[in-house]
């Protein structure tokens, strides 16, 4: 038996007050929103049917203008086969309207069939991936239907690949910074990162004590050697980078010894104070900070040694895979690195200038070297005050640069000066002290003070 709804069971409670006198047909006129005239037809026909005569006369029926079920298992049967890459409004543009129906009764029969466009929003895919998994599980879908999943899930995950920023290419700008934090132990160490803005890759990683210079050197190294040489580094102006009174030997500019490499290596070096000038390696501060402390500590990493091993070889991956963009081929502006080992070795260096002593000898940090020719192995004379460089190089070897030429050095070793021990005989004589000369008593000085 049909029960009344809502609205008919209100219908029914007024029309049942105007008849009890209750309330004037005016009022139920005003409560229903409704005409005086329609509530006299309504006092009818409660009189005449009763609460049933309320009910909608095609409650139960089905319309004439439902499409049938063959028709729309016709429809999901061509879309599905034929045009599952087409958006809903395009197949309706191409096909639908052909079946005679109108573009909403297609909606609600791809709706009714868990179809979604390749278009849908947000909010309509997660609903959808949800229903599917579960009637997935339960093996209620047709085997077209779960290959017109698969087929969704490809394309929003093509929808959403990960870009390189825009007008930048790979290697146009890499960001380089040190962060301070107890990352592993009871030690504070700091955390040098360089990282590509376009692709937003980590370049390189490494932990030490301090933010030093040989920090940095190993992060150009490693960056030049398994992607290439960038076209320009941005920095802070820490004293690795810039220093007032540092001068380039190649232009006017100051720089450092940092600046020095990136100079040999054609490397455009900026340094500024604010944070948004090096965004992308800010942001990985902070990304490391949440996940790579965690990760130590969940792995018993207590040594500097440990923590690079983990960070270069598990770590960096990981954020790379999840967090990097695509390189693209085709825009890429890292060059290709053209130096051999050796030449890298002495171009990523600590450079310092020395003078040449008149033993044609090199004093550097209280050592003395002399400079030996690379081909011949001899040892080479300079004159006296000749103006040279030591370069401390990568692998911490230590050569110079005299005239254009680079020689290694040769350690001279410090001799100890001999003692010589003196006969017991001669000790006895040197250590008797001599007797003094007594004047005799007719000596003037001693007639003098005797008559004083």
């Amino acid at each position: 038996m049909l029960e009344l709804t809502k609205s008919e069971a209100k219908k029914v409670e007024i029309v049942n007050k105007v008849i009890n006198k209750e309330i004037t047909q005016k009022e139920a006129a005003s409560l229903l929103h409704i005409t005086d005239r329609q509530v006299r037809r309504l006092i009818k026909l409660f009189k005449s049917e009763g609460e049933l005569g309320f009910i909608h006369k095609n409650r139960g029926k089905v319309s004439q203008k439902k499409i049938s079920q063959d028709l729309a298992n016709k429809i999901v049967e061509d879309y599905l086969n034929n045009y599952s890459y087409y958006n809903f409004e395009h197949y309706y543009e191409e096909r639908g309207f052909k079946f005679g129906i109108s573009y909403s009764a297609m909606f609600t029969i791809f709706k009714d069939y868990e179809i979604i466009s390749p278009i849908a929003q947000h909010k309509t895919v997660r609903l959808y991936n949800e229903n599917m998994r579960n009637a997935i599980k339960e093996k209620t879908i047709t085997t077209e239907q779960e290959d017109l999943f698969k087929e969704r899930l490809e394309e929003e995950k093509a929808r959403h690949i990960r870009k390189s920023i825009l007008h930048f290419s790979f290697g146009e700008e890499i960001q380089m910074d040190a962060t301070f934090w107890i990352w592993f132990g009871t030690q504070e160490t700091a955390l040098h990162l360089a990282v590509d803005k376009a692709t937003n890759t980590i370049i390189d990683g490494y932990f030490d004590y301090e933010e030093t210079t040989s920090a940095y050197m190993i992060l150009l190294m490693n960056m030049t050697l398994n992607y290439g040489i960038p076209k320009k580094i941005k920095t802070d102006k820490r004293s690795s980078f810039s220093v007032n009174n540092a001068k380039s030997s190649k232009t006017n500019l100051n720089v450092t010894q940092f600046g020095r490499m990136c100079e040999d290596l054609e490397i455009i070096l900026e340094c500024s104070s604010n944070p948004l000038f090096k965004p992308n390696v800010e942001r990985e501060n902070g990304v490391f900070k949440n996940r790579l402390k965690a990760e130590l500590i969940h792995n018993n990493i207590t040594t500097i040694e440990e923590a690079n091993k983990y960070l270069k070889e598990i770590f960096i991956p990981k954020m790379n895979k999840r967090f990097a963009h695509e390189i693209n081929p085709n825009k890429n502006m890292m060059r290709k690195n053209t130096f051999t080992i050796s030449e890298l070795n002495i171009i990523i260096s600590i450079r310092i200038k020395r003078t040449i002593d008149n033993a044609s000898s090199i004093k550097y940090f209280n050592e003395y070297y002399l400079p030996i020719n690379m081909e011949t192995g001899e040892v080479t004379s300079y004159v006296k005050g000749t103006e040279c460089i030591v370069i401390n190089a990568y692998d911490k070897e230590l050569y110079c640069l005299i005239e254009d030429k680079i020689y290694s050095l040769l350690k001279v070793e410090k001799l100890k000066p001999k003692t010589f021990e003196k006969p017991k005989e001669a000790l006895k004589t040197t250590e008797t002290k001599p007797k003094g000369h007594k004047p005799k008593d007719n000596h003037p000085w001693k007639m003098n003070m005797m008559l004083r």
